[in-house]
């Protein structure tokens, strides 16, 4: 299906037309249009929307920078078990930069993203109890995170396993 046509069932309400045509238009750089259609999948209840949308609030792109908003999106995708989503709201709450660092609520959403299988958490997660960050200092809980991780590649967390190990 052509654009035009993408747009027009998306403009009738479709919600995957409408997450179509906001990829679409992204891809081409049309980010305030995209921002539109990527806002209308994201109230119709698409967490890929959801999450997108929250991505353009955060860094301002197609439209005015809103860390609230992001965090309201990624939020309502993160409940839906969007894991990009719960990595995200994990980096807001543990750097502080944008909302503050809360230690808890970096926990919970790591664990949340590390739970549905994202690599990315996991190693966030290694780290939060490596260190105790929010928790008590846990190596075993940390060497278990790490070993996820690096399961899937990444080459940090298999660092930290083999520092763990040989400690």
């Amino acid at each position: 299906m052509d654009l035009e046509a993408q747009i027009a069932k998306a403009d009738e309400g479709d919600r995957h037309s409408q997450l179509a045509v906001a990829f679409s238009l992204a891809k081409d750089k049309q980010f305030e249009r995209a921002h539109k259609y990527y806002k209308q999948a994201a109230e119709a209840g698409l967490a890929v929307a959801q999450h997108n949308l929250a991505s353009m609030y955060f860094n301002g792109t197609g439209c005015t920078q809103d860390i609230n908003e992001a965090c309201r999106w990624y939020e309502a995708a993160a409940a839906q078990g969007d894991a990009d989503s719960q990595f995200s709201l994990g980096v807001i709450y543990s750097s502080g930069k944008e909302l503050g660092q809360d230690d808890q609520l970096a926990l919970k959403w790591f664990k949340a993203a590390a739970e549905n299988g994202s690599a990315r958490g996991q190693y966030d997660l290694g780290l939060i109890y490596e260190y105790g960050r929010g928790v008590p200092k846990d190596l075993q809980q940390a060497l278990k995170w790490y070993e996820e991780a690096a399961n899937q590649g990444v080459e940090k967390a298999r660092q930290r396993v083999l520092k763990l190990r040989n400690q």
